[in-house]
């Protein structure tokens, strides 16, 4: 049994996330400018993102995203143990497959990625397509960090799944052992 609980943790996340959509609405420039995006953006060679100055119709949109996403993770994982345990075991593989490959996405195709439009990768010119609006450092960093989170929430699932499993083995052996008598 580790120190935190899953659910402590999608709590924790979906706060997080509320955080956000909080500052997406009225003061997008706070999350670009923080250190940690500044930071893994320049160590990865991710431009930074220069028009998250003011809110705009498009960051509310996204903040009305973020908060919609906060709530219903709330709500799911204010569920019973069971049914909360069975819909993030469930859903986590799939929102960490998404999240990966976002991340991967601006990582392998920016300029001077693997598959970028730079010299030295693989990839051709590119002349500005729908995906290059997600090459910047605050997508990469917001990827990266909800990749590290839902995966250390996958495992702890996965811990809570064996725990409880070997309550409701015990349970039945407890059960069979009582009708034996």
């Amino acid at each position: 049994m580790g120190l935190i609980n899953a659910f402590t943790l999608i709590r924790a996340i979906s706060l997080f996330h509320l955080t956000a959509a909080y500052f997406l609405l009225t003061n997008p420039s706070v999350l670009a400018e923080q250190t940690i995006v500044i930071i893994l953006g320049e160590s990865m060679r991710i431009p930074h993102i220069t028009s998250f100055s003011k809110p705009t119709e498009v960051t509310a949109f996204a903040a009305l995203v973020l908060a919609l996403l906060a709530f219903s993770d709330l709500v799911a994982a204010s569920l019973h143990e069971l049914a909360a345990l069975e819909y993030w075991t469930s859903g986590v593989g799939v929102r960490l497959a998404a999240l990966f490959s976002v991340t991967g996405y601006v990582y392998l195709f920016k300029d001077d990625g693997m598959f970028g439009s730079g010299s030295g990768g693989f990839g051709r010119r590119n002349n500005g397509g729908a995906g290059d609006l997600l090459k910047n450092d605050l997508v990469f960093t917001a990827g990266f960090l909800e990749v590290i989170n839902w995966f250390f929430v996958f495992t702890l699932l996965r811990d809570e799944r064996r725990r409880l499993a070997g309550k409701l083995a015990e349970k039945r052996h407890l059960q069979e052992e009582l009708l034996k008598d």
